[in-house]
């Protein structure tokens, strides 16, 4: 059992670079074809043996994690040290202009007022950014970079279109997993100013120590304040290998997704609708892939919520698949992670509850759209928010969730629409908050205007996790004590609850 549970963190990580793969505008002719048959998608079936597939509804819809917020200044306490690698280099000034904005933090920029935020110069190499400081938890954390491409077989031309950081806690039993944006403006080592997903080919091409992932992680060193400790890297057909070799994964599509990922596929659009999906390989990089009709922001949710379902399928990891799914990864993944690596996040996979996975971003809220002088649209870091959600990664788990799962509150779920995916939607949220539900149905009507919460047994941290993460308001919690009821508390959903508003 511990060997089946080592290798689904491992899986963890390193299918986490799946998710990153192909994900450029304009993938090899190769990569299309390994995807353009989207397999039969096969419905789960509750056990009583309603389907709880797929909804009709057309209604436009944009995806929205609701995350509880998590207290960095707990313990483990970051402390930040100084990076003792790079050395900072004059401030860049310039001409003056109706307004300034920082950008990191020594470097400034001039801009003028229009339509499109432009600044009047564009950072070039011959000046660098103060490196932020290191931001360190406890010695029990371990810190995997997640790098993916479209292939492997030239990585001097090849750009990482999107990058994850796993944060490993082997104290706490706890995974966070950063996403980074591919077209964040960085300042690369050797290069100068340009987005993120250029510096590890630039690693290569210029034979930086390390190559491309030593390039990466000193990148990522002075933008983010964040020690990499190990790396591990994976191509589209890796993916699509691990996923298969495990059996497929069962994920919950909130949102309604286009799995065309290039609007000139012969096939046309083929939406996929909100429900409950086992997907193969083929069809989850589709998934994680796509970012029709969205944004890179979107993209990088589905990222990790598909890694939040992989994770899940350890259960469903058999004897007999292990060592056939072992040799997968092996042939699929290159990385410098060896054998005292991989055993504390053995550790951290024995006793990791659901709640433990967090999932943060560097996305709208800390960046700030930008064109450079040669008409590339960027993301220019926002760095004092940046910093407070890398603190934020090495906060302990939330006590409310770990509180509220706890009380073991037996929760009755209820479709009060005429929705009939939103059950297993809100179903699959709670569940990675701590909470189960032990029943799911139909209401007596579908016609609910709000979401209640109806109190059977007494169950308060649970009662506030549940109007926290479905969004509930206070009239609507309806205390009514009956010890003769089979749950604790009933939740029927209405048409206030929109996973995707």
């Amino acid at each position: 059992m511990r060997l089946k549970r080592s290798l689904s963190v491992l899986l963890l990580l390193a299918t986490g670079l799946g998710l990153l793969v192909g994900l450029g505008a304009s993938p090899e002719p190769e990569a299309i074809a390994a995807v353009s048959a989207i397999p039969t998608l096969r419905p789960l079936i509750t056990p009583a043996g309603t389907s709880i597939l797929t909804s009709t509804s057309t209604a436009p819809l944009t995806r929205v994690t609701v995350q509880p917020s998590a207290t960095a200044s707990s313990t483990p306490t970051p402390t930040a040290t100084p990076s003792p690698t790079f050395t900072p280099w004059p401030t860049l000034t310039a001409t003056p202009a109706p307004k300034a904005t920082t950008v990191g933090p020594s470097l400034s920029l001039t801009q003028t007022l229009s339509p499109t935020l432009t600044p009047t110069i564009t950072p070039t190499p011959q000046f660098s950014p103060t490196p932020l400081p290191t931001v360190t938890g406890s010695e029990e954390w371990f810190t995997v970079l997640l790098v993916g491409l479209d292939s492997t077989e030239n990585l001097k031309v090849q750009n990482t279109d999107v990058l994850i950081v796993a944060f490993v806690n082997s104290d706490t039993k706890q995974v966070s997993m950063l996403s980074i944006p591919r077209d964040l403006w960085v300042y690369i080592p050797r290069d100068g100013w340009s987005r993120i997903n250029t510096a590890h080919k630039k690693g290569y091409l210029d034979d930086y120590p390390g190559d491309g992932p030593g390039l990466l992680k000193d990148t990522i060193a002075i933008n983010l304040g964040i020690s990499v400790d190990r790396w591990a890297r994976i191509d589209f057909q890796g993916f699509t290998k691990v996923v298969d070799e495990l059996g497929g994964v069962d994920i919950t599509v909130t949102c309604p997704v286009n799995l065309d990922y290039r609007a000139d596929d012969p096939g046309g659009d083929q939406i996929l609708e909100p429900g409950t999906y086992h997907m193969d390989g083929s069809t989850a990089l589709r998934y994680v892939r796509t970012r029709r009709g969205g944004s890179d922001f979107e993209r990088a949710g589905r990222q990790q919520k598909f890694l939040r379902a992989l994770w899940n399928e350890r259960k469903n990891v058999g004897l007999d698949n292990i060592i056939g799914l072992f040799s997968a990864l092996t042939k699929s993944i290159e990385t410098d992670l060896g054998l005292a690596d991989v055993l504390p996040l053995a550790r951290v996979a024995v006793d990791m509850e659901p709640q433990h996975i967090r999932s943060r971003y560097i996305g709208r809220a800390q960046t700030r759209n930008w064109v450079t002088s040669d008409g590339w649209q960027v993301l220019l870091p926002m760095t004092d928010k940046i910093q407070e959600v890398v603190a934020g990664l090495y906060a302990p788990p939330a006590a409310g969730e770990d509180q509220a799962a706890g009380e073991a509150a037996a929760i009755q779920v209820l479709n009060g629409t005429d929705r009939a995916y939103l059950v297993q939607v809100a179903v699959d949220e709670l569940r990675w908050h701590g909470l189960s539900a032990t029943t799911v149905g139909q209401a007596d009507r579908t016609d609910y205007a709000n979401t209640q919460i109806i109190i059977f047994e007494d169950k308060p941290k649970a009662v506030a996790l549940l109007a926290q993460v479905l969004g509930v308001k206070p009239q609507n919690v309806i205390l009514r004590l009956d010890p003769n009821q089979a749950v604790d508390l009933q939740v029927i959903l209405g048409a206030d609850f929109d996973p995707c508003e």
